[in-house]
Formats: C-alpha cells, sequence, structure tokens
C-alpha cells in the first residue's frame, strides 16, 4: 500500500511496477508519474487507486482475476479500450467523481459485474449500449452525471437490477420506454432531472419500494421573457411546466414516495393515491396544491408526511391511523385540520407546524389552544398512549398547565399518593424564540429530573423560526417505570429545564426559552377538560375496562428521536448534545448547596440526583412570554 498520510505526493517511475508480477491487491494514492504506467500485475485481485493521475489504465493489463476496481476521484478519461474478455470475475467498478471521465468502458466480458457506480462523473456523455447485457447488475449509480442526456434504452438484459441512481442528470429528461422490463428494480431516484411525464408503465414495475421523483419540475418555457427572468433572478423558481403523473395503482409494495418539489399544483396528485396500501413514507413538501387527495385518509401504514413549504396549502383531511410524523413547515396558508387525529391509532405522533400562523390565528378567541385540543383528542383514544409532541406558533403557557414558570425551567411538587391506577403521564410545554438565524440547526432539549431521563428536537436547518413557537409534549408514565417504578413512587419533585444547544454542541443558553410549564396526567382530568374544552355533548369518553398503564406498558425509555421519524431527526447530531447536556446538569448541581435528594434512579443512571429547590423561581403571574 502506498500513500502518506500527510496528502504528500509520491513520485515514481513508469516502470516502478514492472517488477511485482505477483502482486494480488494494492491500495494507493497520491502518486504521480514521469511518464504513462507502463505495467500493473494481471494477477491483481483488487485494486484501490483514488486519484489515480492518468487517462487510462495500461493497454496491457489484463487481471482475470480481478474482482474490485476502485478509482474513485481519478483523472481517467477511459478504462480500456475495445473488450476486455478476461475480466469474468470482476464485481464492483467504482469511478466516483472522475470528472473526465467522458464515456464508460465496453461492458462486454464483464458479465457478473454487480455493482457500477458512476456518481459525479459530471463530463461523462453517454453509457455503453453493453451496459444492458449485465444480467447480474444489481445497483447501477449515476447520481449527478450532469452532462448525461441519454439513458441506454437496451436496459432490457438487466434482469437483476435493484437499485438505479439518476438523481441530479439535470439534462436527462426522459426514462427508457422499457423500463417495465426492469423486474427485480426495488429502488428508482430520477430526482433533479428533466423528467416531466412519468410514463404509465411504471405501475408495472410491481416489486418497487422507493419511488424518488424531488425536484423533477420538467423544463422551463424557453421564450426571451423567461430567459431574461432567469438572468435577472437567477434564484427565483421559474414557471416550470411540473410533474405530471400516471394513476398509481399498481404500485402495491411501493414503501416510499418523494414527489417534493416537483411543482404539483392542485389537482396533480392522483386520486387513486390511497391505493398504495404499503406506503410508510410520503414527501410532498415545496409544492403548489390547496388541499390533499382525501384518499390519503386510506394509507393503513402511512408513518411519515412531509408537507415543508406547501405555501398554498390550506387544510388537512384525516391522517392515515398509523401517522407517526407531520411537517408542515412554512405551510403559511394552512387554516384548519379538522379532525386530523380522528383515525389515529399511533401510540407516538409528532407534528410539525413551525409558522403557520393562520393555523394557530383560527384559535383566537377560544379557551384552549390548538396543542391542547390535539393533545386532549388524542390522549382519548388510546389505552397506552406513549409520546406526543407538537410545535407550533405560540407565545402563552396554556392554560391547562397549573405548574408553570416565566423562566427555563419549572417544577412540580407530588403527593404522597401521585403514582395511582389513574395517573397516565407527565406533560411539559416551552414558549421558546430563535433570535439569532443562521444555517446552523438549533437543538432544544429537555430533562425531566426523575432520573437521567431527557430528550430534544431540532429545528431544521430549512426553515427559520420568525417568531415565538410553543412546544408541548405528553410522555407516558411506562417510560418512567421501566425498572425503577418504586423509586418513583417514593419521588417529591420533577423538574423539567429547557435549553438550546447550537449545532456545534458548544455553545447553549437558556435566555430563549421564555416560559415552560409542567402537569401530572390523569384519566379523571383528561375527561374533564376534554368535555369542558369541547362545549358538547359529544364528548369521547375513557373505556371502564381500560387496562393498568404499568401493565399494558413495557415499553423501555427512549429519547423522542428514537421514534421512527424522518432523516431530519435521525441525524446523528440530534443525539449527541446528550453528553453535553449532561455535563451541564452536573455542572450546575455542583455548584448548588444540596438541602433535598430526589430518590430516583432509572437503571441505567450513575446514582441519586441532587437539587435545591431554593433556586427555582417562585410562580409569577401568567401573561405573554416575553
Amino acid at each position: 500500500m502506498l500513500g502518506k498520510p500527510k496528502q504528500e505526493i509520491i513520485h515514481l517511475s513508469s516502470n516502478s511496477f514492472s517488477t511485482m508480477r505477483n502482486l494480488r491487491l494494492l491500495k494507493i494514492s497520491n502518486v504521480q508519474f514521469s511518464d504513462d504506467l507502463e505495467y500493473l500485475s494481471d494477477e491483481l485481485r483488487y485494486l484501490k487507486w483514488h486519484g489515480y493521475p492518468l487517462k487510462s489504465l495500461p493497454s496491457s493489463f489484463e487481471p482475470k482475476h480481478l474482482f474490485k476496481l476502485d478509482m474513485c476521484s481519478s483523472n481517467i478519461q477511459y478504462l480500456w479500450k475495445g473488450i476486455k474478455v478476461n475480466f469474468e470475475e470482476l464485481k464492483t467498478i467504482k469511478l466516483k467523481y472522475s470528472h473526465n471521465l467522458v464515456r464508460s468502458p465496453d461492458f462486454t466480458g464483464l458479465q457478473n459485474l454487480e455493482r457500477l457506480d458512476l456518481q459525479g462523473c459530471t463530463r461523462l456523455l453517454e453509457v455503453h449500449p453493453s451496459i444492458g447485457f449485465l444480467k447480474q447488475l444489481t445497483v447501477l449509480n449515476m447520481k449527478d452525471c450532469k452532462n448525461l442526456m441519454i439513458f441506454p434504452s437496451n436496459i432490457s438484459g438487466l434482469k437483476s437490477l435493484k437499485i438505479l441512481n439518476l438523481y441530479g442528470c439535470t439534462k436527462l429528461d426522459k426514462l427508457p420506454h422499457n423500463l417495465v422490463e426492469l423486474e427485480c428494480l426495488e429502488e428508482l431516484d430520477v430526482g433533479g432531472t428533466a423528467i416531466q411525464l412519468v410514463p404509465s408503465s411504471i405501475v408495472q414495475l410491481t416489486n418497487l419500494q422507493k419511488l424518488h421523483f424531488s425536484g423533477c419540475k420538467g423544463k422551463h418555457p424557453k421564450t426571451w421573457s423567461s430567459s431574461l427572468r432567469l438572468l435577472l433572478f437567477p434564484k427565483r423558481n421559474l414557471d416550470y411546466k411540473g410533474l405530471l403523473l400516471p394513476p398509481l395503482v399498481g404500485l402495491s409494495f411501493l414503501k416510499t414516495l418523494d414527489l417534493s418539489d416537483c411543482n404539483l399544483l392542485e389537482g396533480a396528485i392522483p386520486n387513486d393515491l390511497g391505493s398504495l396500501v404499503s406506503l410508510e413514507e410520503l414527501k410532498l413538501g415545496r409544492n403548489k396544491f390547496v388541499s390533499l387527495p382525501a384518499s390519503i385518509s386510506n394509507l393503513p401504514k402511512l408513518k411519515i408526511l412531509c408537507l415543508e413549504k406547501c405555501q398554498r396549502l390550506q387544510s388537512l383531511p384525516q391522517l392515515p391511523p398509523e401517522t407517526v410524523f407531520v411537517g408542515a413547515e412554512d405551510c403559511t396558508s394552512l387554516e384548519t385540520m379538522s379532525n386530523a387525529l380522528e383515525l389515529s391509532t399511533s401510540h407516538a405522533i409528532a407534528l410539525h407546524f413551525f409558522n403557520c400562523n393562520k393555523l394557530v390565528e383560527n384559535q383566537l378567541g377560544r379557551k384552549n389552544s390548538l396543542a391542547v385540543v390535539l393533545l386532549q383528542s388524542w390522549l382519548q383514544k388510546h389505552s397506552n398512549p406513549s409520546q406526543f409532541h407538537i410545535r407550533l406558533p405560540g407565545s402563552d403557557i396554556p392554560e391547562w398547565f397549573d405548574n408553570w414558570s416565566n423562566a427555563s425551567s419549572a417544577e412540580i411538587s407530588l403527593s404522597p399518593n401521585w403514582l395511582n391506577d389513574e395517573f397516565m403521564g407527565f406533560s411539559v410545554c416551552a414558549v421558546f424564540a430563535i433570535s439569532d438565524h443562521s444555517d446552523e440547526e438549533i437543538h432544544c432539549a429537555m430533562t425531566i429530573k426523575t432520573g437521567l431521563f431527557k430528550f430534544s428536537f431540532a429545528i431544521p436547518g430549512y426553515t427559520t423560526v420568525d417568531s415565538d413557537h410553543l412546544w408541548l409534549a405528553y410522555l407516558s408514565r411506562c417510560m418512567f417505570e421501566s425498572g425503577s417504578r418504586d423509586r418513583l413512587s417514593t419521588s417529591k419533585h420533577v423538574r423539567a429545564h429547557f435549553l438550546i444547544i447550537g449545532r456545534d454542541k458548544k455553545e447553549w443558553s437558556t435566555s430563549c426559552v421564555k416560559s415552560c410549564g409542567i402537569r401530572l396526567v390523569y384519566k379523571g382530568n383528561v375527561e374533564y377538560y376534554f368535555e369542558e374544552s369541547s362545549g358538547s355533548d359529544s364528548a369521547i369518553t375513557v373505556a371502564d375496562d381500560q387496562q393498568n398503564y404499568h401493565n399494558s406498558c413495557d415499553l423501555e425509555w427512549m429519547s423522542f428521536t428514537e421514534i421512527h421519524m424522518p432523516d431530519i431527526l435521525q441525524r446523528s447530531s440530534i443525539r449527541k448534545p446528550y453528553s453535553r447536556m449532561q455535563q451541564i446538569f452536573d455542572d450546575e448541581q455542583k455548584n448548588k448547596n444540596s438541602n433535598q435528594v430526589l430518590d430516583f434512579n432509572d437503571g441505567k443512571g450513575d446514582g441519586d440526583v441532587s437539587y435545591n429547590e431554593d433556586s427555582y423561581p417562585a410562580k409569577k403571574r401568567r401573561n405573554k412570554a416575553g
């Protein structure tokens, strides 16, 4: 293996490998030659040469046992000329980010090739038609091949292909007519291409599980006025024609459908959307429709619905029963979500309504906040609810919270018999404002100090919070009881503490948290409050035979980010602040004089947690935060 850790260039002669006749493995980088390379061993099994400096491999190179060729970020223009008949064992070719590659090799003789990676080969103009005869090929990655205009039409021989990635091939404007013959295809990504018309035959790809069209707007009209607008306003969205979708009946195994940023207008989403019986994730953000098809309620397995920046969307229909996450950030025209949770059977759910001011304004004048109404409605429908989270505009702590503070922490004193069969869990909330906007994600984390329990959420980097927002959450009792119910029952205080953690994990602050609240949730006060808030006789009541919560919940404590959520909530950067948070709280406790000890441990912590109750702010008159 040749290469230096400091990226220093090694200078070799053109015949440096001429004596290495039995070389089996070569991993090399940062090498320059005074002339063309004359020789490489035909005994090579594995060749990894990132940054290969020459235009092609030696013409005499015939490694009949080579199974992997990895030449990413190379200067290569073509691998070889003509047909290589002795490459029968070659399984993988990786040429990612080889920006000078202008054409792919002739694949004749590579009948056992399984993976071909040409991602980022920005000068690649064509793919050799012999690719259609690679019967063993399972993965073809041509992401960001920006000059590729035509994909080979003769692909009927790709009988094993499972993944086809053409994302970012910006000049590609149509799919092969015989795409349907890829009978094993499971994932197709044509996002960011110029494709406008989706062939109706696509529904015959019965094994398709992931289908991505993100950014497929079609070509914008080539008129003098549009060209002038492009010159004057290069970042402005021009009048693209938008993606034209066929009926979707037939895609019964599809799990992910990404139609974000496709310039979809009202009525562009097929009414038979509800026929996608296996769909789990639906991405519709950055489109121009006003409403969603009512058939969306018929998607029995849908868990994730992304609607960010659909600025014309006015209402939400009933959500499918298994929905776990709804992201409607910056849906500035959203006004109603009537009975959105009516069908919900999910035991954990998160709703993002950042900057949806109209949605909240329609609730003004009513006694109860939208967040509390949705929580109450959801709690009424479940015998063992787990977690509920909602984020939306708001500057007041809802009146439902009987323990609150105009600060970043709040506490509640527990009576001796607080932990009984009627106890359901804790509900917490906070009003926060982010005044210093940047491209960094902001983390808002909370620790409930009945042990070392903590969870957080991240404000998505693509949105800007323009005003005060409310975070309201519910956490069921079973999350706190696992392995330590006896200690939980003897606890005397519970404290909620909110803070803001920067994306770099180094800076944190409580100044952006304006107020917060915490309350115990019992079956009785849920029923009473829900009946009071509904103002009618139609309030839902809890069944008499409701199971004991401790016996019916066997969930281990988990942070909110461990729920199955979209990538924006699953990144490792969301979880990393936990150690920083624990350090913050540990330092905080060291600086206090402990006169009470909370005798509680979650079975995973380091011991008892101490705090000084005199350090907490006194309860103040309720007013608007800030």
